[in-house]
């Protein structure tokens, strides 16, 4: 279970920077590439979804968080939330009383790491708190601390996967 569960979030979070850099024209091919990349990490979160019940509160809240603050900005990001989010409502989501809490705190944490990540990009962070803000480190803290609390580490190494694949695809990406 931990390892495809790893394997899974960071093939999303690969394909998902792949994604991102083809829509922002960063990466020199066809933009259908990028529709394509976005259909596959859209697939890929919905199997993982599927398979792993449990990782709805953190999926959810990073769901929430990047549509809150705007995140899903081109027809790619769109694509693959259309999947996912109909993944969802296929599966007929039933958020549980004691998934609440959790998802509360992963979306607040969410959302302070996209705001904090645009405000450290224009520079108006400086110091640590940029490079918090720029790994988006907020959510993974507070997703760690509510592992080790709940003693259930499931959300944490799905977060770790995903933002595994989209640091690993970001560095492969720049060095070449």
């Amino acid at each position: 279970m931990v390892v495809s569960l790893f394997l899974l979030a960071f093939t999303s979070g690969a394909l998902m920077k792949l994604t991102d850099d083809i829509s922002e024209g960063m990466l020199n091919v066809n933009r259908i590439i990028g529709v394509i990349l976005g259909i596959a990490y859209g697939a890929v979160l919905a199997l993982t979804i599927r398979m792993y019940v449990i990782i709805i509160p953190i999926y959810l809240a990073i769901l929430i968080s990047v549509i809150a603050t705007g995140k899903i900005d081109s027809y790619e990001h769109g694509i693959a939330t259309a999947l996912i989010v109909i993944n969802l409502m296929l599966m007929g989501i039933r958020i549980k009383r004691c998934m609440l809490i959790p998802l509360v705190m992963f979306m607040i944490s969410g959302v302070m790491d996209e705001i904090g990540n645009d405000l450290s990009d224009k520079g108006k962070i400086k110091g640590m708190f940029s490079l918090i803000f720029r790994y988006r480190l907020v959510l993974e803290i507070t997703t760690l601390l509510y592992s080790v609390i709940s003693k259930d580490y499931t959300q944490w190494l799905f977060l770790v996967g995903l933002d595994s694949g989209y640091i690993v695809s970001s560095f492969i990406i720049k060095t070449h």
